[in-house]
């Protein structure tokens, strides 16, 4: 499961998108959609791949920012999504059923999650001034 927080720049998801990519034709961008399992939103934007190997790909993402062709998505929202990731051969698509996809390489699930405290611990104290006899 991926984790992100929400509005926030500079953070990086880490996937394995080449295990598909021999099944699959040619292909030079990644096409990503989050879509929340709450209100069916859907986010979608071409990936920033800054490293694409047989091991793993790094995506970096900016949550605050709308600017889908660069990889930026604004997301405010917290909550569960599901991510799809397609191979095409477009830098400026968005659209799944675009001729320039060549097919689905994976699909899961995201977190999407704050770290804010949303309880306030009690404040234990302990006295000091008692004398235990045995």
């Amino acid at each position: 499961m991926i984790s992100l927080l929400p509005n926030t720049p500079s953070q990086d998801v880490y996937l394995t998108l080449r295990e598909k990519a021999k099944d699959l034709p040619l292909y030079t961008h990644y096409l990503v959609i989050f879509t929340n399992m709450t209100s069916r939103v859907e986010y979608a934007f071409v990936a920033n791949v800054v490293t694409d190997n047989d091991r793993y790909t790094k995506i970096a993402i900016n949550t605050d920012t709308n600017a889908p062709t660069n990889g930026d998505v604004l997301i405010e929202e917290t909550g569960q999504f599901w991510y799809n990731v397609w191979g095409q051969n477009s830098s400026s698509n968005l659209d799944p059923l675009n001729a320039s996809v060549v097919g689905e390489i994976e699909r899961g699930t995201l977190q999407v999650i704050t770290q804010e405290t949303f309880y306030n611990p009690n404040a234990v104290t302990i006295p000091d001034n008692i004398i235990y006899y045995q």
